[in-house]
């Protein structure tokens, strides 16, 4: 969909799930992968609706539960951070929202209006071996892209213990400017009671970790570019107009932004979805959209709503933002 219109079908919507990200220049960054609510499947727990709102610096979702049981019931609910892979991203341009924090990514929870703080379990491993401990006994952050706090508190260690993480695996080399080569997985969990014969109505909010890379015609008109973001004709020959009016028209490239949501994490609920709402925002009414679902509606300047009932979420999304304003799309 580019400027409103959105041309979709299944294939496209299985491939954009899938493809992995295309190579691009030195300044790119994939996107991280996060969703929504997570947690052990129960009969009972029913999800009567979702309202999905996406856009470049924030994602919001407003859930209801109905708990069908004829008493209460108590289950932990879970939101997963995006993982870590730092011996792939501890050099790339990606950067996160919140780098000085464990919560990189702001998330906020709210149930029935009120406020409510979820514990965060954070771990770290090299393949499949955990380094928490590790880690955590010299006063690291677990998360590799943390980069100052790392560099800072790799500046206090002495030489001999430099030596041991790079003996370990964690490091490339023995200083502080070096590579950060584990990964670290975090979730955010709480205990929920879902009351017996009403809503409970539940909201949290996040900064997506997105992608940016610089976009060539060449690439936006390749088949997998425009199977991974149902980019249509009309799509491609939008990219083309802002490539045109671009300050590196000579380069015959423009800006693109990558923000993903795993919907497919909702197929936990009890059956399925009553009221399924998605709202994307685009940022500004010169950038151009698209993303695979069929029937999307533009309802404001740079507002589009695809709305299903009775939903079993089918696919991941992946939101494509294109611009000249490397700003907007909060490229540095």
């Amino acid at each position: 969909m580019m400027g409103g219109r959105v041309r979709s079908c299944l294939a496209a919507c299985i491939v954009a799930a899938s493809v992995s990200a295309p190579a691009r220049a030195n300044d790119s960054a994939a996107s991280l992968d996060a969703g929504g609510l997570v947690l052990v499947r129960d009969p009972d727990i029913a999800l009567a609706s979702e309202d999905l709102r996406i856009g470049l610096d924030r994602i919001a979702v407003d859930y209801v539960f109905r708990n069908t049981a004829a008493a209460p019931k108590t289950l932990r609910i879970a939101f997963p951070l995006p993982a870590i892979d730092g011996a792939h991203l501890s050099t790339s341009a990606l950067s996160l929202p919140y780098e000085d924090r464990a919560n990189f990514v702001g998330f906020t929870v709210t149930v029935d209006g009120a406020p409510v703080t979820p514990q965060l379990e954070e771990r770290a491993y090299l393949g499949t071996r955990e380094v928490t401990g590790l880690l955590t006994r010299h006063g690291l952050p677990l998360n590799p892209l943390r980069r100052g706090d790392l560099e800072a508190a790799l500046k206090r260690l002495k030489p001999a213990t430099l030596q041991e993480l790079e003996k370990a695996g964690l490091l490339s080399e023995p200083s502080a400017s070096t590579e950060y080569l584990w990964r670290s997985e975090a979730k955010f969990h709480w205990e929920q009671t879902f009351p017996a014969g009403r809503e409970l109505r539940v909201s949290h909010t996040y900064a997506p970790v997105k992608g940016n890379h610089i976009l060539s015609g060449q690439e936006a008109a390749t088949p997998a570019y425009r199977a991974r973001y149902c980019l249509d004709d009309a799509g491609l020959a939008g990219i083309r107009r802002l490539i045109a009016a671009s300050p590196e028209k000579e380069q015959d490239t423009t800006r693109a932004a990558e923000v993903p949501y795993i919907v497919t994490t909702a197929r936990n609920w009890a059956g399925r979805i009553g009221r399924f709402t998605l709202t994307v925002d685009k940022g500004s009414p010169t950038a151009l959209v698209s993303f695979c679902r069929k029937g999307v509606r533009k309802t404001g300047p740079t507002t589009f709503v695809w709305e299903a009932k009775d939903y079993v979420p089918d696919a991941d999304l992946r939101i494509l933002i294109v611009s000249n304003d490397a700003a907007l799309l909060g490229i540095r």
